[in-house]
């Protein structure tokens, strides 16, 4: 396997009836799925794809959206996946940022894609997705591949960064990063080809697509495709239903399933393992996952100019519950302090990776935040981390989401943990608000559990008994809702934002 495209054929070739995709009532073996991409590809061509074309793909989850992935993979062309929930000027900020030959759409975004186009700098072919793949049960017709020798160095795939601090950048990743990717995955993980593996997250996301998805196809597992959106007893339905053996669901998920009145209805049991990540987890949350499932639980550490790099796999859970895990096997990370000197063991710094076989080849069109991201071979992650020796690590918080009061460092996740400890709170986020005498202070935005009261008051006071006075919120504020991106992480940002207008200096 040399190229992202041989998944799908190899794919057929290995197991050809073998089920490979299942989206509602509908299937697709492994032998249709390469078909279907092939007939795609040879469609795409005759658009006048060629290798090295971007193609743009707006699309919910649907049992289209892999075989638009390996068709553009297929051309040598590079593939940008696109955020649904985008408003029509991001979705033209992606677009003539990324310049595609073509769009691919889904069924119920044809008018955004339209009103997008009236943004565009050049013009797009435009192609609605399921018209284009056709009858997935028609999808065996003979259509022979592409006759295409594709550089695995060369860029499989744009994806976009999440956008948690403004305008996403778009992160170029080379189809033998990606194979390097799926490798560790599935090894890590415990992947297995009898796997039956359930996707919730989008597929426009690297979780979803590169994380999930592929590693599995590559194995010839069955992925079992969720709907938009995320509904606690729709999913535990699914995994009943299905037998699903692995899932990766975001924090927020897992927090949504163990609170779900719904969770005894449903036998679970063949979920034998779960994978989570994305965005750091509270020692409250993670007990009760594991209090509500019997299955090992591994949780991975990344970011889409990286990729998967570590992990804490089920038995370092048992030792090491509070570390992020350990990198993985062909990963290479360290943490250094500001003038990137490696830290001692316990104490923090910013965890950079090696930017081979895992790394990112750059920031399309963005040659300064390329030069800043990669230094000497090496990415920069942001993400700061205590060094707990024998190769595990804690990620503190973000290096942006640090606070300075006083000339006191204060990681707002340490305070997080802490808020999310009471019982009365579902969902809290801490982040710096100005202070006239101290430069910054902490802030607290709570999501409380339904039907629980709590006073700004009584939050500080039990922020007082467990942690030191300066790290105590200056400021607790009630919300309905946590703004968040696709992947389930908090935008600070949104909520940083109404504080910091007036000041001159921002956050």
């Amino acid at each position: 396997m040399r190229v992202l495209g041989d998944v799908t054929r190899l794919g057929a070739k290995r197991y050809p009836d073998r089920i490979a995709l299942v989206f509602g009532d509908a299937t697709m073996s492994y032998h249709q799925l390469d078909a279907a991409a092939n007939r795609l590809a040879a469609h795409l061509a005759e658009y006048g794809v060629v290798a090295g074309d971007r193609v743009a793909l707006l699309a919910e989850n649907c049992i289209e959206y892999p075989v638009a992935v390996f068709a553009v993979l297929k051309l040598g062309a590079v593939l940008v996946p696109l955020n649904f929930r985008y408003r029509p000027d991001e979705v033209a900020f992606v677009v003539n940022d990324a310049t595609p030959r073509c769009m691919l759409f889904g069924r119920g975004y044809e008018s955004l894609a339209a009103q997008a186009a009236t943004g565009f700098k050049a013009p797009v072919r435009m192609m609605e997705l399921e018209a284009a793949v056709g009858n997935p049960a028609e999808a065996a017709a003979p259509c022979n591949a592409p006759a295409l020798n594709v550089d695995p160095a060369t860029a499989a795939m744009v994806m976009y960064t999440s956008g948690t601090t403004g305008f996403p950048k778009g992160v170029l990743f080379s189809h033998s990063a990606y194979l390097a990717s799926i490798v560790a995955i599935a090894m890590a993980g415990d992947l297995k080809e009898s796997d039956r593996m359930l996707v919730s997250l989008p597929l426009f996301h690297n979780g979803g697509l590169n994380g999930l998805l592929t590693p599995a196809l590559t194995l010839g597992a069955t992925v079992i495709i969720g709907a938009k959106g995320f509904q606690p007893e729709a999913v535990l339905a699914c995994v009943e239903r299905h037998r699903i053996s692995v899932t990766m669901w975001v924090p927020t998920m897992l927090s949504m399933l163990v609170s779900s009145s719904v969770l005894s209805r449903f036998d679970v049991s063949s979920l034998t393992k779960i994978w989570y990540g994305s965005s750091p987890i509270t020692p409250t949350l993670l007990q009760q996952v594991r209090d509500s499932f019997n299955a090992g639980l591994y949780q991975f550490y990344g970011m889409t100019e990286i990729g998967m790099t570590s992990v804490l796999r089920p038995a370092d859970h048992e030792r090491f519950s509070n570390c992020t895990g350990r990198e993985m096997f062909n990963a290479d990370m360290r943490i250094v302090d500001e003038a990137l000197a490696e830290v001692g063991v316990g104490a923090i710094g910013e965890i950079l990776s090696r930017r081979e076989p895992l790394g990112m080849i750059g920031y399309i069109n963005n040659e300064r935040a390329t030069n800043e991201a990669i230094v000497d071979g090496w990415i920069r992650t942001g993400d700061l981390a205590r060094n707990e020796g024998n190769g595990l690590f804690t990620i503190v918080d973000r290096k942006k989401d640090m606070l300075i009061s006083g000339a006191e460092n204060i990681y707002p996740k340490e305070i997080e943990n802490v808020i999310a400890e009471h019982e009365a709170v579902q969902e809290v986020a801490v982040f710096a608000i100005p202070d006239v005498v101290y430069g910054e202070s902490v802030c607290a935005a709570l999501v409380l559990k339904p039907a629980m009261t709590l006073s700004e008051e009584s939050v500080v006071a039990w922020c007082a008994q467990r942690l030191a006075g300066y790290k105590k919120p200056k400021r607790v504020v009630f919300v309905a809702e946590l703004p968040k991106n696709a992947a389930g992480k908090v935008m600070k940002h949104v909520l940083k934002a109404p504080y910091w207008r007036e000041e001159e200096r921002k956050v």
